[in-house]
């Protein structure tokens, strides 16, 4: 399972990107999504999350959703946790959201 690629969709609402993050979110995901993040087994793509019903997460490996144990596992082969990827990659996202919005002030 190790040449499989786990597929993450982040869906970003736009209040984290200030109060004026309705301006930004579009132009904020396109330009993440042309360079995303990854790692060694999982890449995320980068969304406006307007729909609150809609999950923050969404995992995904050959175009089938995982639930959230089923992405657990996965990530568990990785020697990490889902928690701890999910935070590496919000940390990563506060400091591209910081760079983005200091290039727009």
């Amino acid at each position: 399972m190790s040449d499989l690629l786990l597929y993450i969709q982040l869906r970003l609402e736009p209040g984290c990107m200030g109060p004026q993050g309705k301006d930004h979110i579009e132009a904020f995901c396109q330009k993440e999504n042309a360079g995303p993040w990854q790692n060694q087994f999982a890449t995320v793509s980068v969304v406006p999350r307007y729909d609150k019903t809609l999950p923050e997460w969404e995992y995904r490996v050959k175009n089938k959703l995982l639930s959230a144990e089923q992405a657990s596992k996965f990530i568990s082969m990785h020697a990490t946790t889902k928690s701890e990827l999910e935070d590496n990659i919000e940390s990563y996202m506060a400091e591209e959201i910081d760079a983005y919005m200091d290039g727009k002030l």
